[in-house]
């Protein structure tokens, strides 16, 4: 597919032809269906349930740039997959987890062997800022994904594709996030640990979440609650940067799914 006029590489060089692929890939989006994204878990609740409805986001310059950090954090993911796989520690990567009761979907990133037992993987990719600052702490959404992650996991309902090592499914608690500098890949890893409060607190957010969606509720935006920003004293979701259904001053916009919804342009 020609994404970029070719008469127009002269005047501005090559590098509209990565956004223009970065925009058109991101099209191609993972869809779950009638699911939630295990990914999503501890985000705003107002949030996933537009992604849900197919709410479409609302278009910003800042758009192509998010896409290359995407972009960024998948090509680590690879490297760091390849380096795991390579070393004959990983026993599964990118397997699917499909909890039918919470109506969740999810994908981790790897599954290594150790003497002690199994442990789950999560990579993150962050910029050497963000790095200082991720390194000691995980933070409110890394913990919600992973313990889903868990929790499906040792799951004895949830589906899972046949493989030896995917059956030890007690075995699993304990998870961990490998946040890896972009600049100079440098590594810092924190621990998670399954307990009882953790599986209360993930059961609880999801069925929540589902109470909502069955009942056709919008619940209230709370991206500005979590991972408050030392400048702002918000939390970093509810900046228009990243938060993508931000329109006329208000993350997670009434405003906007309302225009949307008279527009006919929501998917459920």
């Amino acid at each position: 597919m020609r994404l970029y006029k070719m008469d127009n590489l002269f005047k501005t060089g090559v590098r509209p032809l990565v956004d223009a692929y970065l925009l058109e890939k991101a099209k191609e989006v993972r869809d779950y269906g009638d699911y939630w994204s295990a990914s999503s878990a501890g985000y705003c609740m107002r949030k996933n349930i537009f992604d849900r409805l197919g709410v479409p986001k609302v278009e910003t310059d800042s758009d192509a740039r998010l896409q290359r950090v995407f972009e960024m954090g998948h090509l680590v993911h690879e490297w760091m997959q390849r380096i795991t796989k390579n070393a004959g520690l990983s026993v599964a990567q990118e397997v699917e987890l499909i909890d039918d009761d919470l109506m969740i979907k999810g994908h981790f990133d790897d599954l290594i062997k150790t003497e002690d037992g199994l442990i789950l993987y999560d990579y993150k990719s962050v910029n050497s800022q963000s790095f200082k600052y991720k390194k000691d702490k995980m933070s409110h959404y890394h913990t919600m994904q992973l313990g889903t992650y868990m929790y499906m996991w040792r799951n004895p309902d949830v589906w899972l594709p046949k493989n030896d090592w995917l059956l030890m499914k007690k075995d699993l608690t304990e998870a961990r996030i490998l946040n890896i500098s972009k600049d100079d890949l440098r590594q810092a890893e924190m621990q998670l640990l399954w307990t009882p409060a953790l599986e209360k607190q993930v059961f609880e957010y999801w069925s929540t979440l589902n109470g909502y969606w069955k009942a056709h509720q919008i619940p209230k935006c709370t991206c500005a609650d979590y991972e408050i920003n030392s400048k702002t004293g918000v939390g970093f979701m509810a900046d228009e940067r990243y938060n993508p259904y931000f329109y006329e001053g208000e993350p997670c916009s009434l405003r906007w799914f309302e225009k949307c919804k008279k527009e006919g342009l929501l998917k459920v």
